[in-house]
């Protein structure tokens, strides 16, 4: 029969060898994540939305990291076919505008981050204040992002 201290002893020892593997893990994601982000493409912000958002009363390093990737990946997207793009940084969700080359205005919002990433919301909207706008459509922020975005908009270079 094993006695309380010979217990005591394994879970220490046991408790030893999962935070040895948990940092372990957290070093290999972490040159995942270095690899990743050296790579050109909207890849890079589907790559962070599959994390888990920490809660926080303030904007987090990791939502920074977030909104700078996407304002950059999202602004190369639609460069082509946009002659203004607004990005606004909010607590833990992102939103802006853009204006087509033809001048029709869209309203976008990815929601709170640590909630809801699957959706970028878009919509007509007047101007650039325009916050009630047209109706809301969805467009599933994964690997067919852009061509959906793209198809969505139906633009003119």
């Amino acid at each position: 029969m094993i006695n309380k201290q010979d217990i005591k002893n394994l879970i220490i020892t046991k408790q030893q060898e999962l935070n040895n593997l948990q940092e372990q893990y957290n070093q290999e994601v972490e040159k995942e994540k270095t690899a990743v982000l050296k790579t050109k493409g909207f890849d890079k912000v589907l790559y962070l939305l599959s994390f888990k958002f920490e809660s926080s009363t303030t904007q987090t390093t990791q939502y920074l990291e977030f909104y700078n990737v996407f304002k950059k990946e999202f602004k190369a997207v639609l460069k082509p076919y946009c002659k203004e793009i607004l990005i606004n940084k909010n607590h833990f969700y992102i939103s802006g505008f853009f204006r087509l080359n033809d001048n029709r205005v869209y309203y976008f919002s990815i929601g709170d981050l640590r909630l809801n990433k699957d959706n970028l919301l878009i919509r007509t909207a007047k101007d650039f204040k325009d916050y009630s706008g047209g109706s809301n459509n969805y467009i599933s922020l994964n690997e067919n992002f852009i061509n959906n975005l793209i198809k969505y908009l139906n633009p003119i270079r």
